[in-house]
């Protein structure tokens, strides 16, 4: 006989400050009146003073943090019952040096002739190596992964545009897709790149570059242009500048990813 599983429906149970509650919603209230007001949204309530022991239902799965017992004391309150302040600190917003800079690529880029793809950050280390044929390196990894194929953060971006370009494989071509968006190193910073692909039956060595040469003039980099080997790309026809390097994908690449036209790709940093 199979034992039966059955789900786990007790509560849990988290620490509430009265205090904490007070400084963020601006009202004076007594512990006695947090306690009426969290048990009205079904909560179970106890503790002394102004710590309070909250007992959370097993289908509240969305408090996550004691901030959001507060939402619901403020909702239990009642919005219209606060009174609305001026805030005592001015700030003006603007838009983030590193986003702008950003979108002025993603201009660049559609510019050349580039359609913009968004991939996820998740991915395997299948994908980022054993596939583009590259040795292993050191990553970040996922403690508690849904899948193997989302185990680890990207440290590059053309792994997630050659997967593209496999998800396009019955889509016609020239297809020109790039990405702008974030890689981690092994020790979890975080940092901006631009990664592009071109295929179609006769794109090349040439092609690439053209595109490297026009997309750096339009950011205002440029020089230091030299060869450069790299196990994704063919011998001979890759490049690199001291922000990236480009060239024609290799054979055995394309085989891993189904494609049966020529590709080029690159890729460069953008901080």
């Amino acid at each position: 006989m199979y034992e039966t599983m059955k789900p786990d429906l007790s509560p849990r149970t988290m620490e509430l400050d009265v205090n904490y509650v007070r400084q963020l919603l601006g009202v004076d209230l007594e512990p006695d009146r947090v306690k009426d007001l969290l048990e009205r949204m079904r909560f179970g309530v106890g503790g002394k003073g102004d710590t309070l022991e909250v007992s959370i239902p097993a289908f509240r799965s969305d408090i996550l943090h004691p901030i959001d017992l507060v939402e619901d004391v403020a909702i239990a309150y009642g919005y219209m019952k606060f009174d609305p302040e001026v805030p005592r600190l001015y700030t003006l917003g603007r838009e983030d040096g590193m986003e702008s800079y950003c979108e002025t690529v993603r201009e660049a880029m559609v510019g050349l002739g580039f359609r913009e793809a968004m991939t996820l950050v998740l991915t395997s280390r299948r994908d980022l190596f054993e596939r583009m044929h590259i040795p292993e390196e050191d990553v970040v990894e996922t403690v508690k992964p849904v899948s193997q194929d989302q185990s680890v953060a990207r440290s590059w971006l053309l792994p997630s545009l050659m997967g593209v370009l496999e998800n396009n494989r019955n889509r016609e071509y020239p297809q020109r897709i790039f990405e702008v968006g974030d890689v981690l190193s092994a020790d979890g910073s975080n940092r901006k790149a631009v990664a592009g692909v071109i295929a179609h039956g006769k794109t090349n060595y040439s092609e690439v570059k053209a595109v490297v040469s026009g997309l750096l003039r339009c950011l205002g980099l440029g020089g230091g242009e030299e060869g450069f080997e790299h196990g994704s790309f063919i011998k001979g026809r890759c490049g690199r500048s001291k922000y990236g390097f480009y060239g024609e994908v290799r054979p055995e690449v394309l085989e891993s990813y189904g494609l049966e036209v020529p590709v080029t790709a690159f890729e460069f940093r953008l901080e």
